[in-house]
């Protein structure tokens, strides 16, 4: 099969020919949750070694075998739609810096999370490390473009893993006094950010505020692993948001076609926002359905397809009737160095994820090498370039942390 007769291409040229926009088709987002209805009931979705997950569903009227629940989507959209909500207030220490998530808000743009590696200004390529995680959220506090300094913006390698969490922590609230991502390490690593996070925020909890937003991904195919489970049940128990996502990868996670994949991630992240509802009522959430083709003969996805600009509209359609925030991606590429093919799929995915409506926008600058490193001279362009386009917030030097609240983290991160 050719490349320009596989399905999700054909897919994509006849969106381009017919001018066709998935917000208005709501016959075919019907037929996409109806689909997703008949996965959940009739396959079910994998909750691994999470025993309190189990009990849970099987009060909310799942059907459990071993690991598996089955489970009415209908039912699921029910729950979100009577209790999670539209939009909420993500917090910063400054609350000049406050942003709003959801309906009729400006988009979220956060940087890059995750990668291993570093490009330097001179091209060197390094390890991450404590000192460049610091100077890399100095820069998306400067960079007017970010409005949220995001988590693992690059790894930690010269930090233990169990003391990442925290030094993490120390540096966005250091370096910047804007709204940032919560840890999900594990469920211990997430209560105490978002603890001593509160501290530094100084604010009472309001409801339909919060201070953190949690990046809780679906296994693909229709699995959840016991830490994301754990995690998402102890951010919804202290009102904290968490942003579900399906993360797939098309032809090998997920079914090649469009529809297919959109089926399935929706299937995922439904019964993800509905933990979160069941465990508390009124829990912030944020919808993610990311999906891109996957190449056979690299064993790698593709980002930038426009295949995956398809699914992007689709998701936030399927958001928008769900009635919560949804998730895009920044300027994502499959180059290695940034160069014209950066510049051309890290455009169009950030394009169609502004298009799409989409509210929370993370990989929003930095993104290089299938998310494996972050790029020190990308992550200022990808950022300056959103400051032209009138996103973000002035750049200001940011308000001094409280020294209790330094010496407080200092000192756990030298306990044994």
């Amino acid at each position: 099969m050719s490349a320009s007769s596989a399905p999700e291409h054909r897919e994509a040229a006849d969106f381009i020919a017919s001018g066709y926009r998935p917000e208005r088709d709501e016959a075919g987002l019907e037929a996409i949750e109806k689909a997703a209805d008949r996965v959940l009931e009739e396959t079910g979705i994998r909750f691994l070694d999470d025993p309190e997950t189990l009990d849970m569903l099987k009060q909310a009227g799942g059907l459990a075998a071993g690991d598996i629940v089955r489970l009415d989507g209908a039912e699921l959209r029910r729950i979100v739609r009577r209790h999670a909500p539209a939009k909420f207030l993500l917090r910063g220490r400054n609350p000049a810096r406050d942003t709003t998530v959801g309906a009729g808000a400006a988009p979220v743009f956060a940087p890059i999370y995750g990668a291993p590696n570093v490009v330097l200004d001179d091209a060197t390529r390094v390890a991450g490390g404590r000192q460049i995680y610091g100077e890399l959220v100095a820069a998306a506090h400067a960079a007017p473009g970010l409005s949220n300094t995001g988590q693992v913006i690059c790894v930690m390698e010269d930090v233990a893993e169990d003391g990442r969490p925290l030094e993490m922590l120390l540096a966005h609230l250091i370096h910047s006094d804007k709204p940032f991502m919560g840890s999900i390490a594990s469920p211990a690593a997430a209560g105490a950010v978002i603890d001593l996070t509160a501290a530094a925020v100084g604010r009472p909890a309001l409801a339909g505020e919060c201070n953190l937003v949690h990046l809780i991904n679906a296994t693909p195919p229709l699995t959840y692993w016991p830490n994301p489970l754990k995690c998402l049940r102890a951010i919804a128990l202290k009102g904290e948001a968490s942003m579900v996502s399906s993360y797939m990868m098309m032809g090998a996670t997920a079914p090649v076609t469009v529809a297919g994949a959109l089926i399935q991630g929706y299937a995922e992240v439904l019964a993800g926002l509905a933990l979160a509802q069941l465990w508390r009522p009124g829990a912030p959430a944020v919808m993610g359905i990311l999906g891109y083709p996957f190449d056979m003969r690299r064993m790698l996805p593709n980002f930038g397809d426009p295949a995956s600009q398809l699914v992007q509209f689709h998701a936030a359609g399927l958001g928008r009737r769900l009635g919560v925030p949804v998730r895009g991606d920044g300027a994502i590429t499959s180059a290695k160095i940034d160069d014209a093919q950066s510049g051309a799929e890290g455009g169009r995915v950030v394009s169609a994820a502004l298009a799409s409506g989409a509210h929370f926008i993370l990989h929003a600058a930095g993104w290089l090498e299938q998310g494996r490193t972050v790029s020190l001279a990308k992550f200022r362009r990808d950022a300056e370039a959103l400051a032209e386009l009138g996103h973000g917030m002035p750049a200001e030097p940011p308000t001094p942390l409280d020294r209790r609240i330094e010496r407080e983290i200092r000192g756990r991160l030298e306990r044994p």
